[in-house]
């Protein structure tokens, strides 16, 4: 079976690291803002829990890190940054939040291996972290050569993050509407990995039903989806519901567009032939 990489890349991720810090530690240094000020306590720390001492070059050097961040131009460059962070301060307090930063943006130039690695140090940091924790879901799966114990972690990280995601307020700053859009993305996410670690499982009635409501969610659905949604209906013998979906993908321009085109020509000669399955 080919790689399901998909829509990894900035465009993917665009937005979908905005919020997630405000909801466990506040807007202060896991927010993507400056760190906050020696001795403070963030918000959401309970008082008797003393902020981790930093030394005043390390805390210029996580503001800079902040600032360049924001203003580099592409994934590559927000790696280097990171990177040369951890390599400077491998202990920092905010070591979680720039593995976090590193996941997505190791995503972006399809550096899997970094990105699940990096993904693994931000929830050892952070066991909550809503940004991480449905992009750990999505991609996992997706590789070639995943294991059951990978492919259960991933469904472990979705539920985790759908279960968050559930009861989690709106942040500072963002209005609803926003809001409401970010999280859809993230929970497409879960739900796509979910559906796509119960493919590889063989489980195709509880890949549909997944994948369903990754594309239903997301405002610009994963051609993968997709496809692999129509691979599940195909295998259960829903053969209506596969050539819909195969349809669906093959006009989303990108390398899976023939290939669905010609599985929904398959799929037709097939359902002429063979029982639909009952829902």
């Amino acid at each position: 079976m080919k790689s399901f990489i998909g829509k990894f890349g900035a465009a993917a991720l665009l937005g979908l690291c905005v919020f997630s810090f405000a909801w466990s530690q506040g807007q202060g240094a896991a927010g993507g803002g400056a760190a906050p000020a020696q001795g403070q306590v963030q918000p959401g720390t309970p008082a008797a829990a003393p902020v981790p001492q930093v030394s005043k070059e390390e805390l210029d050097a996580y503001n800079k890190f902040v600032v360049d961040v924001k203003a580099a131009g592409d994934a590559r460059q927000k790696v280097n940054l990171g990177e040369a962070f951890i390599i400077a301060y491998p202990n920092s307090m905010y070591a979680g939040t720039v593995h976090g930063q590193l996941a997505m943006n190791y995503l972006s130039v399809n550096e899997v291996d970094k990105m699940i690695a990096a993904g693994e140090k931000a929830l050892a940091s952070d066991p909550n972290n809503v940004d991480v924790l449905p992009l750990m879901a999505f991609a996992l799966p997706r590789r070639n050569g995943t294991t059951v114990q990978q492919l259960d972690a991933a469904m472990n990280y979705a539920r985790r993050a759908i279960n968050l995601l559930s009861t989690m307020p709106t942040p500072a700053g963002l209005d609803e509407a926003t809001f409401a859009k970010l999280k859809n993305e993230k929970l497409a996410q879960c739900r796509s990995g979910m559906g796509t670690a119960y493919f590889k499982a063989g489980k195709y009635d509880e890949a549909v039903n997944e994948l369903a409501q990754a594309v239903k969610l997301d405002p610009n659905p994963d051609p993968v989806d997709y496809y692999v949604l129509g691979l599940s209906n195909d295998r259960s013998s829903h053969f209506q519901d596969a050539i819909a979906a195969f349809d669906k993908c093959a006009g989303i321009p990108g390398s899976l567009q023939a290939n669905c085109r010609n599985l929904s020509v398959e799929t037709k000669r097939k359902a002429a032939n063979s029982l639909e399955a009952p829902r």
